[in-house]
């Protein structure tokens, strides 16, 4: 089992990176072989599967194969998807206005914060609106790395 202090909260903009070439690809790649190998533990509420399932039905470049290809692969990484609570909802709706955030993105907020956990994600627009949060880890910074290691 992996410790508290080892678990990560990612959100879709990470999980994205997964099956499309993106700047800091390789960081993410990275993470997710940390959680592959059992030294992080990725978390996520289950909004992750629609929010990246939906963006590559969407992408020119997945086919409908692909797709349910992507599906499985990220079932297969046994992430930690939590179903929001009423108590999830009342935290994300105080996060989305605290951050002028959507509720979507305030969801995975405040499961970082209950699990007081740091969020990685590359969602710029998320940092720049979240930047008071000490939960908010942009996949591009130097932070990254001092998280994974």
């Amino acid at each position: 089992m992996v410790e508290p202090k080892h678990k990560i909260v990612i959100d879709a903009s990470v999980a994205m990176k997964w099956f499309i070439q993106e700047r800091n690809r390789d960081r993410a790649l990275i993470l997710r072989e940390k959680h592959v190998k059992g030294e992080r533990s990725l978390l996520a509420p289950d909004l992750l599967i629609y929010e990246v399932c939906n963006s590559l039905r969407y992408n020119p470049e997945f086919t409908e194969a692909d797709v349910r290809d992507a599906v499985k692969a990220l079932f297969g990484l046994h992430l930690e998807l939590s179903s929001p609570t009423i108590r999830d909802m009342d935290k994300a709706s105080e996060n989305a206005f605290k951050y002028d955030i959507t509720i979507y993105d305030a969801l995975y907020l405040s499961l970082a914060e209950s699990e007081k956990s740091p969020i990685i994600t590359a969602d710029e627009r998320l940092c720049e609106k979240a930047e008071e949060s000490p939960s908010v880890i942009p996949l591009s910074s130097d932070k990254f790395f001092q998280i994974i290691s």
